[in-house]
């Protein structure tokens, strides 16, 4: 009996340590570490070339900024993937998910309290692409919708257009890896600076 109860406690105890281990109070550090759930080749480029790039948004509406994070290697003309950071009322952060998206062409918005959707256009030729809107809660991340646009079709490009004016993508700021590791809070300019 003693022996059970000794298990059940170790048990608990690591379940504990588990949940607290996926909190996290600084997601860009852990990040520049090597926190990668997603297993992509994040941080592959020579240190003095990498950039990293951060989102700060109320993704799903609950009235506290979560956070996506990437950095230059995973970086094509389409734009690259993000893992995505929910944040918790304690002021940490959950892993919530990875999307490939450009902040040019991402649009969140509120559903409810707790849920919101985020819209991106990825871009698979010249013209064309994929218009995919995502559901964000404290579930995760669902696919909600998607369907490809032409825009060389006029109500294609009307659309695109329209979901997508000026200003209202993502706010994107970036940092050089090299510049983070000196001064971590001081780095962060505007724009994506990956040229």
């Amino acid at each position: 009996m003693r022996g059970a109860r000794r298990a059940a406690a170790l048990l608990l105890v690591a379940t504990t340590v588990s949940s607290a281990a996926e909190h996290l109070a600084d997601p860009v550090r852990a990040f520049v570490e090597g926190y990668d759930p997603s297993g992509n080749d994040f941080l592959a480029n020579v240190p003095e070339r990498t950039v990293l790039l951060r989102v700060r948004a109320d993704l799903d509406g609950d009235g506290r900024p979560d956070l996506a994070v990437s950095d230059s290697s995973t970086w094509g003309n389409a734009g690259g993937q993000w893992l995505l950071f929910r944040a918790q009322p304690d002021g940490t952060y959950a892993y919530w998910g990875t999307l490939f998206f450009s902040p040019g062409t991402a649009v969140a918005r509120a559903l409810a309290p707790s849920g919101g959707e985020l819209t991106v256009y990825v871009r698979t030729s010249a013209s064309r692409g994929s218009l995919a809107t995502h559901r964000l809660d404290a579930g995760g991340i669902t696919r909600a919708t998607e369907t490809t646009l032409d825009l060389e079709q006029p109500a294609d490009r009307a659309r695109y257009e329209a979901m997508f004016a000026p200003g209202r993508g993502l706010p994107v700021e970036h940092c050089k890896l090299l510049e983070y590791r000196r001064d971590p809070l001081n780095c962060w300019r505007p724009g994506l600076g990956l040229r």
